[in-house]
């Protein structure tokens, strides 16, 4: 098999090494000691993605703290009774400008401003604000989130929360990091107990698609079960203060990102029914978080409990 170096540094810190992408669908084993069987992704300049998605993210935070620091937020409602802010549209407007100067024949998937050749192999994919209602409120769990998807599996990621300072970046075959340092998501939990907490989203998300017995499967199955409305528990889960994080109906610009940083951190992410297809309408349903706690839940909620 052909090897893909990473590409020299300024510094001269970062060695050569195989960038090493897991095919979609694969069965993933994360025991960093064990070889795996991986098909190598067809780009050696994979370092570029993370500088510029570094200094995207970077700008975008700060461009949402100075709009933050408004008297008032201006939002309104969409079609589906959603909120949308003026920082969501500035946000999204900014980063996709960014990405199609920088890497023009690539596509974007964005929550406010839809799709851009998005059959391409290299797709970004945005949600400025992840969160809008908590924005608007002034809770400050909400996130920026950007993703790259190569040949429509996911496989960088950024999970940034501007006021809480606190962000996440990385992916397969290069690590996660939280704010610099390096992510572990350890797999030796054999069942989940009492001290352990799964996390959900929120009952009328589960309702949305019809799936709200999937949520009394998840709280008749755990005691402590906690429920997020926005990406604040998909950090929480690749820090591991989550054992398991379970998304249902959302959309792809929520959840790719999660699933790059998840894996980066020798985390399984699993989808529950389709595989991601890249396509902006299409809705999701996930579990991600310590391997055997996803394998759990997983069974719980396939198999009943």
């Amino acid at each position: 098999m052909a090897q893909v170096s990473e590409p020299s540094h300024p510094n001269g810190l970062l060695r050569k090494r195989p960038l090493i992408i897991p095919e979609q669908g694969e069965a993933h084993t994360h025991n960093f000691s064990v070889n795996l069987s991986y098909s190598l992704m067809e780009y050696s300049n994979y370092q570029s993605f993370l500088s510029f998605g570094d200094e995207l993210i970077s700008q975008t935070r700060e461009l949402v703290l100075s709009l933050w620091k408004q008297d008032r937020i201006q939002a309104d409602l969409k079609a589906d009774a959603t909120p949308v802010s003026e920082i969501d549209l500035r946000c999204e407007e900014f980063v996709r400008t960014r990405i199609l100067e920088h890497f023009p024949h690539h596509g974007v998937i964005g929550e406010e401003f839809g799709s851009e050749n998005e059959d391409a192999e290299f797709v970004w994919t945005i949600d400025p604000i992840d969160g809008t209602q908590n924005l608007i409120n002034r809770i400050p769990t909400f996130a920026t989130i950007l993703g790259v998807m190569y040949r429509r599996r996911p496989v960088f990621g950024w999970i940034d929360h501007p006021v809480l300072g606190e962000s996440l970046r990385g992916g397969v075959g290069v690590g996660t990091f939280h704010n610099g340092r390096r992510v572990f998501l350890d797999d030796n939990l054999e069942t989940l107990t009492p001290k352990d907490i799964i996390g959900a989203n929120c009952p009328a998300t589960f309702e949305q698609g019809g799936h709200l017995e999937v949520l009394w499967k998840i709280l008749k199955f755990h005691p402590h079960v906690r429920m997020y409305y926005d990406a604040y528990a998909h950090t929480l889960s690749v820090l591991g203060s989550l054992a398991v994080m379970v998304e249902y109906n959302v959309k792809v610009w929520d959840i790719s990102a999660t699933q790059a940083l998840i894996e980066g951190a020798g985390g399984v992410y699993r989808q529950l029914g389709r595989d991601l297809d890249a396509k902006p309408h299409t809705l999701y349903h996930a579990a991600f978080g310590k391997k055997r706690a996803v394998e759990l839940i997983s069974e719980a909620i396939l198999g009943g409990c």
